[in-house]
């Protein structure tokens, strides 16, 4: 084999990102680039996404988009009128013919009928609702302006809206939140029955104030037992309902997986546009300017608003192939996607590992997979098969393994 020297094939397909990044008010564990009060910048913002789309006419003219993704931030807080400059600026240089998938992020009580059937006539057929919590006490800990009453009443008239195609983000290891309430959680989202769930652990991040409450010793986070055995209640209870593990922390009905983050875990070709947002073409990352201001300066000073790139080694795209399929229910082929010769070239190298995780690791044929044993382990286990120890390379929104993007 020759994994070191694994070609980068072009994918057939590929997404695109908008960042929204402007909210009503930051929760206390939110991480992505977002910010509150900014209101009177939306119309510049939305002027300069305008222009970086149109920036970008002459690097991707071979690239074919099926998706497209607007995530924040809030990115319902725009109105018809900003999302409709979107997508004539996508239409005109990129061409949206061919997306079959187009989501947009929203929050319980900011996102009205009437603006939702609005997005729906510009083609958005998809929406990310985060709702994070049914509960309201967990809720109020969250920081969210929302309560369990706004989740029923915007998924219903998402519903009367016409979308057909509904995710909702749900968290877990709350402080705070016992397996009963966790059950609870679970029960009533299966019974507002959107199409796809995105059940993530709550995690504290550097620089949120949640990371401050805990190094004070002002909040406890649930312990390790705990955690897992919440993620144990949602890997056995969704599946019974209808809802298809199909990735680590993501469930849904039949045919309707995100297509979009399919082409973050699969390795595939994106675009991303906006404050730091991130672009992909299979061989190079590059990343914008992670403050509002600065990119609007840019791109209003005809200066591309790139704040890094890198690219990335044969080694590098090896391991974050596998970090990455790991996470799919169906794994990663070691032939087409690792690059080994044949699934005897990859047991040779990975024999000791193979041994170490015969428990966690399944190999049929060619597909190395997790078990359901191996999913608490995801991360521990990929970075035991990386070439030379070399870890995937963080980047914000299209989240590494260890934090994955929101449906």
């Amino acid at each position: 084999m020759s994994s070191a020297s694994r070609p980068v094939i072009a994918a057939p397909t590929a997404g695109i990102y908008i960042h929204v990044p402007f909210c009503r008010a930051k929760c206390l564990y939110c991480d992505f680039y977002s910010l509150a009060d900014r209101d009177d910048a939306v119309d510049r913002f939305v002027g300069c996404i305008a222009e970086e789309i149109h920036r970008a006419a002459s690097r991707v003219r071979d690239w074919r988009f099926d998706t497209l993704y607007i995530g924040g931030g809030t990115p319902s807080l725009l109105t018809p009128r900003h999302l409709e400059r979107i997508v004539t600026a996508l239409q005109q240089v990129l061409g949206t013919s061919r997306i079959v998938e187009f989501t947009l992020e929203a929050n319980p009580g900011e996102a009205p009928e009437e603006k939702l059937r609005a997005f729906r006539d510009l083609g958005v057929n998809r929406l990310s609702l985060g709702f994070q919590s049914l509960d309201p006490g967990l809720l109020k800990f969250l920081g969210r302006l929302h309560d369990p009453r706004d989740c029923n009443r915007t998924f219903g008239a998402a519903r009367r809206a016409g979308f057909d195609n509904i995710n909702a983000d749900i968290l877990f290891n709350v402080p705070g939140q016992t397996l009963r309430r966790w059950q609870s959680d679970l029960a009533a989202l299966v019974e507002l029955g959107p199409e796809h769930i995105s059940a993530y652990s709550l995690t504290v991040e550097k620089g949120t104030p949640l990371r401050g409450m805990v190094a004070a010793g002002e909040v406890s986070m649930p312990c390790e037992e705990v955690d897992a055995a919440m993620y144990a209640r949602a890997r056995e209870y969704l599946p019974g309902r209808g809802y298809n593990a199909y990735e680590i922390s993501n469930y849904a009905r039949n045919g309707r997986a995100c297509r979009h983050n399919l082409h973050y875990w699969r390795g595939e070709p994106y675009l991303g546009f906006g404050p730091a947002a991130h672009g992909f073409d299979g061989a190079r990352r590059w990343w914008n300017v992670r403050n509002l201001d600065g990119y609007l300066k840019r791109i209003e000073g005809r200066n591309s608003p790139v704040a890094g790139g890198e690219e990335l080694d044969p080694v590098q795209l090896h391991n974050e192939q596998l970090a990455f399929g790991l996470r799919l229910s169906g794994g990663v082929s070691v032939t087409a996607d690792l690059g080994y010769e044949n699934a005897a070239d990859f047991t040779n190298r990975y024999e000791v590992q193979l041994e170490r995780w015969a428990d966690h690791l399944a190999l049929s044929g060619e597909q190395l997979s997790l078990t359901e044993q191996g999913t608490f382990l995801a991360d521990t286990i990929a970075a035991d098969l990386f070439l030379e120890g070399r870890k995937p390379v963080p980047h914000r929104k299209q989240r590494p393994p260890a934090a994955p993007a929101r449906g």
